[in-house]
């Protein structure tokens, strides 16, 4: 009896410490690990080059995360960016995010949107950063289940598709109130602020258009159309 006792015992802990999450990109689709994710040129710093994510907690009770940089090759950390819970830039190998605690995850659910990597430095050297993210104890002092690794890949050899949707045009890219667009095309305009999180989107077919965005605060922003053929292109603006 003792012998089956401490073998349901063994197997439990097994079980606990099994991954009990899942890697989801944008579109809500499971990551494999391991996955190498690759931007080019025309795509630094700006939504276009952002890595957005979701961490899905599937089981039934609440659990922690955290994220580390364990590699970066051609490059030191200083021109990425991790947004996992907080958002961190000029990092360093090693680094955990959040620096301190963990990313509260409730049972059943995912992350909020906002969570992302991206590059904002431009170079003629491929760079690759590679993370892990993990599952932890509440302090974030204690590594439980496996990793899940990913690499975000900087390609100066990739070409630059992101121009391809050319006929669209923002009538100012500093902006008050309204933001004038047009094109004559249909497409989808979505509006992104610094941090690579998504204040605005609208579906628009007619061929002007005027988009209020008198209630967004001052500062840099980011807009991105898409067409129906998913040629895209990205337009940095300033809201004053």
């Amino acid at each position: 009896m003792k012998i089956k006792s401490l073998f349901l015992v063994l197997c439990l802990v097994a079980a606990s410490a099994s991954a009990q999450f899942t890697f989801l990109d944008i579109d809500g689709l499971p990551v494999t690990n391991g996955a190498v994710v690759s931007f080019g040129q025309g795509q630094v710093g700006n939504p276009a080059g952002y890595y957005e994510f979701f961490v899905s907690n599937d089981t039934s009770e609440a659990i922690f995360m955290k994220a580390e940089l364990v590699s970066a090759e051609n490059a030191d950390g200083s021109s990425f960016e991790i947004c996992f819970g907080l958002c961190y830039t000029d990092i360093t190998v090693g680094q955990k995010f959040p620096n301190n605690g963990s990313v509260f995850i409730d049972a059943g659910t995912q992350t909020p949107s906002g969570n992302h990597l991206v590059n904002t430095l431009d170079n003629d050297t491929p760079m690759n950063f590679a993370f892990r993210f993990y599952q932890t104890d509440q302090a974030g002092t204690t590594e439980l289940g496996n990793d899940f690794l990913i690499t975000y890949r900087f390609d100066p050899t990739l070409g630059v598709t992101d121009n391809a949707f050319l006929d669209f045009n923002i009538s100012a890219t500093l902006v008050g109130d309204y933001i004038e667009t047009r094109s004559p095309e249909s497409y989808t305009l979505s509006i992104y602020n610094k941090r690579g999180r998504s204040v605005k989107k609208k579906r628009i077919t007619t061929q002007t258009n005027r988009l209020p965005v008198g209630d967004l605060p001052p500062g840099m922003y980011f807009v991105r159309v898409v067409n129906d053929q998913n040629a895209s292109k990205t337009i940095k603006i300033i809201k004053k």
